[in-house]
């Protein structure tokens, strides 16, 4: 789930951790992402609207009044202002949103909502998309049609927010807060905050930030006497609490507090909370069971949350100070309150309505409301990131751009083997939570590129076919008709393909998507989420009272320091420290650009001749991993570089005379898994690999490659080709196709290797045990050979994809890379035990542990060591 949140005050951010509570009492393990929708806007944009804001509150609340005020009396001018707002931050978080690639998106921030809003309609955003409305009265700029949920936390809320903007769905939820706030103990917790427990607690916090009179209503409290404690939580107003701290005020009727880390408990040992906006701080304070007084509300929507709370029953009203003298002695000295917590009446969409908006699919006309269209007269569609039109562009009718795995499986354990029904069921199942299968290109025009549309729906059986083997059949003539056949692009394009028949109830599945949907991590990302864990049944959703209370009683008692650390908005680095990791940056990708210039073209090669026909010939091999990991510790390498010097050796062995001393291999390199999507998108990059080819020693092949690559990664390639990807991208489209197809070709490489450095774990696909997982990687112009390796369980398993005019070498390159591999192994004396981790090892280089994925990317990203 990506929460859109942003800085500014505290009650968005508050909201949001409600919401990542809740997600993690429903879906254990799931992860969540933070977008601050002010720094995402641009830079300077979130101070900037900061600064504005206090301002318009503290000093020109008129002016703030009249804006307020504008939006509901003139509708045209509500319409333009979420249309401007929309447009900027929707075109800012669309990059943040894809490289999360959230399966659920909340708002609680009206201009994430807007942004959300026009990426649906602008670019046919797909994903369940609901708006948290932190206010107790919405206002214009609050509700979005466009959105699958709009929630309000009263009932009384409701018609205001249907005439702020009509036809949106709505639904009430209890308030958006932390669980940890609910009714407890006073006398407890007044000792646990320090306070008098013989004089009732009135707090008056007005926020983080302090705003409006609290001065002036804590002076007034004060001058009821000694029966009652004012404790003053001034959030981060340095001044406001230092102007406090110096009033000349009897012993123990004041109680100053800056930053409020245990706000949960503080609001229990309250008997009275005064405040005046009616955000979070009163939210918090309804659920806990604290009676709330609104003192002289701040402008616009203070004032609409104060009226309409105190409309509800959930709230009183005081002006000046002799009301608010008045209210406070009713409350307290004349007529103690009971701790009541008042329920709303009417159904409350329990979890806080999460479950609720991940069951929905926007309905057809929040998408565009002329038919589906977009203002332009296209299909709303989500633009190709350069990375991905790339590979578009590069596909042609002899070269398809395709990229997957092949599995084999074992039968159920019943015995029976795996049907083209099973796969057709988990596909219905899986596939309106996937996305990227259900991505379909459209034409964005000729001089733009290509884009994204999501199906609502995507027949599984479409994209499915099976083929049935006889008795003697392997089916690996039939795996390779299978990568033959190029992807068709009118439809969201990857295919499955079912081979069944095969000894013993097993059976083979090979899976394939075009290489604009995505990379070889991307490739796995998709094949884990149709997969589940070995063993695994998914739990029963627990039902909202059970999960509360299981973990009430250990929330109680976490600081709410702990919580700010989950939560995603990190704190911002010094800006020292960017500058000096931007200086760093711009230095390693010239001395990249300088690499690039001056690499020149290929070593000329026997084996680089133009790929004539479509038809190819997949080769498979597995390696045991703990011989695989022992040799390389023996090496002093990581198991990447022991894997593509083994190659390097077997393309040695099958390389048709006459062989040059060296082949150019382009290595893909992952990103940072925290900086890219799941399953969908291409974010590795590459470098450029001297392959050695001759037949020296294999030792020292090793050695020979881990410098190499080394080199190429310490020396800015990858992060220098990932500018050149992003320029290429910023070509119109016909100049973007022939840049990539000059590029991408035998004249700058001679051949594929990507190594995946996930470990593919046991996992059950339709209920049948996965044996093993070969990668298969795409080839390009003039390149007829592209190898994968990646380990499944315990063994590397390497796809090597081969034209056919090299069919009757995969024999000899299976055995070349098993010859090697047993000449390093005996030198190494055998040792008990092993390490089956994926660490570096050997000479303490740790620092070389290189993350490396499939897909021949060219570099476009950050190197991750």
């Amino acid at each position: 789930m990506l929460i859109v949140s942003a800085d500014i005050g505290g009650g968005h951010d508050a909201t949001g951790r409600a919401l990542q509570e809740r997600v993690h009492a429903l879906w254990p393990g799931s992860r969540v992402g933070w977008a601050d929708t002010l720094d995402v806007m641009g830079p300077g944009v979130g101070p900037g609207f900061r600064r504005t804001y206090v301002t318009n509150v503290a000093m020109t609340p008129w002016l703030y009044e009249f804006f307020w005020a504008s939006l509901w009396r003139h509708r045209w001018f509500a319409t333009a202002s979420k249309w401007f707002t929309g447009a900027w931050a929707g075109r800012r978080l669309a990059a943040t949103i894809e490289t999360f690639d959230p399966d659920l998106i909340v708002s609680t921030y009206p201009l994430g909502s807007a942004g959300l809003a026009w990426l649906r309609r602008h670019r046919g955003l797909d994903v369940p998309m609901g708006a948290w409305i932190s206010d107790f009265a919405p206002h214009p700029f609050w509700v979005y049609p466009q959105l699958d949920l709009n929630v309000v936390v009263h009932p009384s809320a409701l018609p205001v927010a249907a005439v702020a903007a009509p036809g949106t769905p709505l639904g009430v939820c209890a308030p958006p807060v932390l669980d940890r706030f609910h009714p407890g103990d006073q006398v407890e917790a007044a000792r646990r905050c320090g306070l008098d427990p013989e004089r009732p607690p009135v707090v008056v916090a007005c926020g983080s930030y302090g705003f409006g009179a609290m001065e002036e209503a804590i002076a007034a409290l004060v001058g009821i006497g000694d029966a009652m404690q004012v404790v003053a939580v001034c959030g981060r107003n340095e001044a406001l609490a230092d102007r406090l701290e110096a009033l000349n005020t009897p012993p123990g009727r004041l109680v100053v507090r800056r930053w409020v880390d245990d706000m949960p408990t503080l609001l229990r040992a309250a008997r009275l909370l005064v405040t005046n906006a009616g955000g979070a701080t009163a939210l918090e304070a309804w659920a806990t069971g604290t009676p709330v007084v609104m003192y002289r509300p701040i402008a616009a929507h203070g004032a609409a949350n104060a009226a309409l709370m105190t409309a509800a029953g959930l709230a009183e009203t005081a002006q000046d100070p002799a009301a608010l003298v008045a209210c406070v002695r009713t409350r307290l000295v004349d007529r103690p309150p009971a701790r009541l917590v008042e329920v709303p009446p009417g159904p409350l969409l329990p979890y806080l309505g999460l479950p609720a908006l991940a069951d929905r699919r926007p309905p057809a006309e929040a998408v565009a409301p002329d038919g589906g269209r977009a203002p332009n007269g296209r299909p709303p569609s989500w633009p190709l990131r350069a990375q991905d039109a790339f590979f578009l562009h590069v596909q042609s009718p002899t070269v398809a751009q395709q990229i997957g795995a092949v599995l084999d499986l074992d039968p159920h354990p019943d015995g029976r083997p795996l049907t083209r029904a099973d796969l057709t069921a988990l596909l219905a199942r899986r596939l309106p939570a996937i996305a990227t299968l259900r991505r379909r290109l459209v034409s964005r025009g000729r001089w733009r590129r290509p884009g994204w549309v999501v199906d609502r729906h995507v027949e599984a059986g479409a994209h499915l076919d099976e083929v049935r083997v006889g008795p003697d059949d392997d089916g690996a003539a039939v795996v390779d008709r299978f990568w033959s056949q190029p992807l068709a692009i009118d439809r969201p394009p990857w295919r499955m393909l079912l081979v069944s028949g095969l000894p013993d109830g097993r059976t083979r599945v090979a899976v394939k998507l075009h290489h604009c949907l995505g990379d070889g991590l991307s490739a796995i990302g998709v094949l884990h989420r149709l997969m589940d864990a070995a063993g695994d049944r998914t739990p029963p959703r627990k039902s909202a009272p059970d999960a509360v209370a299981s973990t009430r009683a250990a929330a109680d008692h976490r600081a709410d320091a702990a919580v700010d650390a989950e939560r995603a908005p990190a704190r911002r680095g010094r800006p020292g420290d960017r500058t000096r990791e931007v200086a760093r940056q711009a230095r390693l990708t010239a001395r990249g650009l300088i690499r690039l210039a001056t690499q020149g073209r290929a070593p000329a090669s026997p084996l680089n001749q133009p790929l004539s026909s479509p038809r190819r010939r997949l080769v498979t091999a597995s390696l045991p991993a703990a011989d695989v990991l022992r040799a390389a510790r023996a090496c002093g390498a990581h198991t990447s570089e022991l894997m593509v010097a083994l190659t390097a050796g077997a393309l040695g062995a099958v390389h048709p005379a006459p062989a040059p001393r060296r082949l150019r291999a382009m290595f893909a390199v992952s990103v940072s898994p925290r900086r890219r999507a799941a399953t969908h998108g291409n974010w590795t990059g590459a470098v450029s690999l001297d392959l050695p080819l001759e037949r020296a020693g294999t030792r020292d092949r090793v050695r020979a490659v881990r410098e190499s690559l080394r080199a190429a990664l310490a020396s800015g390639e990858a992060e220098a080709a990932g500018l050149v990807m992003r320029a290429m991208g910023a070509l119109p489209a016909p100049l973007h196709a022939a840049a990539a197809r000059r590029v991408y070709t035998s004249r700058n490489l001679n051949v594929i290797v990507s190594y995946l450095p996930a470990p593919f774990r046991t996992h059950r696909l339709a209920g049948a045990s996965v044996r093993t997982a070969t990668p298969v990687v795409a080839l390009a112009d003039g390149v007829p050979v592209g190898i994968g390796v990646l380990r499944c369980g315990l063994a590397f398993e390497i796809g090597v994809l081969m034209d056919e005019s090299l069919a009757d070498r995969g024999t000899a390159f299976v055995a070349a890379l098993r010859a090697d591999l047993a000449e390093l192994l005996s030198d190494v004396a055998v040792a008990p035990g092993g390490n089956d981790g994926e660490a570096a090892v050997g000479d303490g280089d740790a620092g070389a542990d290189v993350a490396v994925s499939a897909g021949p990317a060219p570099p476009g990203v950050r190197r991750c060591a």
